[in-house]
């Protein structure tokens, strides 16, 4: 990198603080301004918000990993989210904000109530905060951190600190209010900074003829074919398929994002009012899905024909995450292009970091200082503890990051980890009988069961043969294994299966919550489902029940929106690789979802609201 390409780093953080520094006083009014930006947000600064804070510098070196190797098809471990993501724009982002808490955690309190529910309430907001959040922050800041390395050498502490310094910096002063403003301008530069990597990366490896030519069909395959064994095959099932399969069916139900995840809830929460918590969430999922998608693909397969040989990894094994960042470095981006894409991948890490900060403070802030420590004092206090949390969260998230050495096993890892609990977070929402003790059941179970199997991983046989045994007057036989760890998609079956075995029973033996309880939360967030008890004692009160709309013409939208996202993302992707025939088949299924959105968004917000 040279003089200009510093330059262009040097303007873009000048423009990032300087935004962040003019919503300072904004942001300190109070902490519902500190935290969700005085719940007023339009549509499309909330969802390029989520857009931006899901879009870190560690995607796309997992994203590169997973095509170098498995192929195109392995990103269905992050696209099955859109399934689960669109449920909650169809099912839920109007639930969240008709349910007017500051954090999604506080929801767990008013739908359980009781001390079982004060308690889960403490537990959950320590749980994600100094646990899931600072293990999620680690992995994109150990991302930054390799970035750095390769950019200008080091050791990784150095990388580790220099990202940690940058992270905390304007959220700590801005709040909310800088975060979400600074993420549109982030997401402009970082998308830019992508499509443009993406263009000279492929005219470099000779064009997108010679990559799909160097790379081969099974690479570039979105979805992967059926082996000839069948669906009730074994090998099927451990396969690219199976893992296909099971990604599509269950992901996006079995993890800890579930019903949204705290950073979506956190905008959806922030939004006007129920149109744009919902306008929000669906531009997410477009933007995410469809837009973001391709750059990082086609760099992906740039590197194969590039760097054809990975670098290994301080473990001796190859780092399919660092041809990314390498081929920064490579000829084919000019200064100061070079400083561009670098200042789009430190927007891509800073919108993410100051997102999960000020998320992570407002749990300690609002769910554990204020609610169960040093009720009753002012706004300016709680400000001041929510940064101090701020610091807190970034020591130990840098401390974390120091220890791991790969984006994409920690991005796994993590994503087991709640997978257990997942369908708790959704069944609490639709089912009455759900309970404290039914999610403290789903918590523990999937965070035991999924070190368990990280640590000690099973074995599963990948072939079995017949050896036969001559003898001297009858045939003997045996069976020879070769054993095999156990695929990933499978542990997370596993992982699900057994947390199902132990939070449902729970849920039938406990207690549910009391019905003055429920009719509360009924009555202020009006959820669709199996709530008839509460409808039926809400009518004994004198009081009728809302339900707006029914299950079906939720069902129906949400299919709608499956049909628009995925047929964009595929219609893209389709055209990207050069095979038009599909191009034309995800594009009719892209504006057929459209129109199903469309009606279903007339008849869900007419204009009269």
């Amino acid at each position: 990198m040279n003089s200009w390409d510093f330059v262009v780093l040097i303007v873009y953080l000048l423009i990032i603080f300087s935004i962040g520094i003019m919503f300072t006083r904004r942001a300190h009014r109070d902490t519902e301004n500190y935290f969700l930006s005085g719940r007023n947000l339009p549509w499309w600064i909330a969802g390029t918000s989520i857009v931006a804070t899901s879009f870190s510098c560690d995607t796309p070196l997992y994203v590169c990993n997973l095509v170098r190797t498995g192929g195109v098809w392995l990103n269905w471990q992050w696209w099955a989210f859109a399934v689960g993501s669109l449920f909650s724009a169809f099912f839920l982002a109007r639930l969240w904000r008709r349910a007017n808490v500051m954090t999604d955690i506080e929801l767990t309190e008013l739908r359980y109530g009781g001390k079982a529910g004060r308690v889960l309430r403490n537990v959950r907001a320590g749980w994600f905060a100094l646990l899931i959040n600072t293990y999620g922050m680690s992995w994109v800041i150990l991302a930054m951190a390799k970035i750095i390395g390769v950019l200008w050498g080091g050791p990784k502490f150095v990388g580790v600190v220099a990202a940690s310094l940058i992270a905390v910096s304007y959220s700590f002063f801005a709040g909310f209010w800088g975060v979400v403003v600074t993420d549109v301008a982030q997401f402009i530069i970082a998308m830019l900074g992508a499509v443009l990597f993406a263009v000279l990366a492929v005219r470099e490896a000779g064009g997108m003829e010679q990559i799909l030519d160097a790379v081969g069909p099974e690479t570039v395959r979105m979805i992967p074919t059926v082996p000839d064994a069948g669906l009730f095959s074994f090998d099927t099932w451990t396969g690219a398929f199976g893992g296909f399969l099971i990604y599509l069916s269950v992901f996006w139900w079995a993890n800890q994002n579930s019903d949204g995840g705290g950073k979506a809830i956190q905008r959806m929460l922030a939004a006007k009012n129920e149109a744009h918590a919902f306008g929000a969430t669906l531009w997410f999922n477009i933007a995410h899905f469809a837009l973001r998608t391709w750059p990082w693909v086609l760099v992906a397969l740039a590197s194969i024909v590039l760097i054809p040989d990975a670098p290994l990894s301080p473990s001796g094994s190859p780092d399919h995450e660092l041809p990314y960042p390498l081929l920064i470095l490579h000829p084919l981006l000019p200064s100061p292009l070079k400083g561009l894409l670098v200042a789009g991948l430190i927007a891509a890490f800073m919108s993410t970091i100051d997102t999960q900060l000020n998320w992570g403070a407002s749990y300690l802030t609002h769910d554990i200082y204020r609610n169960r420590i040093a009720p009753n004092r002012s706004e300016k206090h709680y400000i001041l503890i929510a940064k101090l949390a701020m610091i807190i969260l970034i020591v130990i998230t840098s401390f974390i990051a120091y220890r791991i050495q790969s984006v994409t096993a920690a991005f796994q890892f993590l994503l087991a980890f709640g997978a257990g609990a997942g369908p708790v977070y959704v069944l609490r929402w639709f089912w009455w009988r759900v309970g404290a003790w039914t999610e403290i059941a789903a918590m523990l179970a999937s965070t035991v069961f999924s070190i368990l199997l990280f640590t000690y991983p099973p074995m599963v046989p990948s072939n079995i043969s017949i050896l036969l045994i001559p003898g001297d007057t009858w045939l003997s036989c045996g069976f020879l294994f070769q054993a095999a760890l156990i695929p990933y998609h499978l542990k997370l079956i596993l992982i699900v299966a057994a947390s199902a075995a132990i939070f449902i029973p729970v849920t039938f033996i406990v207690h549910p919550p009391k019905m003055d309880t429920l009719c509360e939360f009924y009555q202020r967030t009006d959820p669709p489902g199996f709530w008839s008890p509460v409808r039926k004692e809400l009518r004994t009160r004198g009081i009728e029940s809302g339900q707006k709309a029914s299950l079906f013409v939720e069902i129906f939208g949400w299919f709608g929106g499956i049909l628009l996202t995925f047929g964009l993302t595929f219609a893209i992707g389709a055209a990207t690789l050069h095979n038009w025939s599909s191009t034309v088949l995800w594009s009719v299924t892209c504006v057929l979802g459209g129109i199903i959105v469309y009606f279903w968004f007339s008849k869900r917000f007419p204009k009269s609201q």
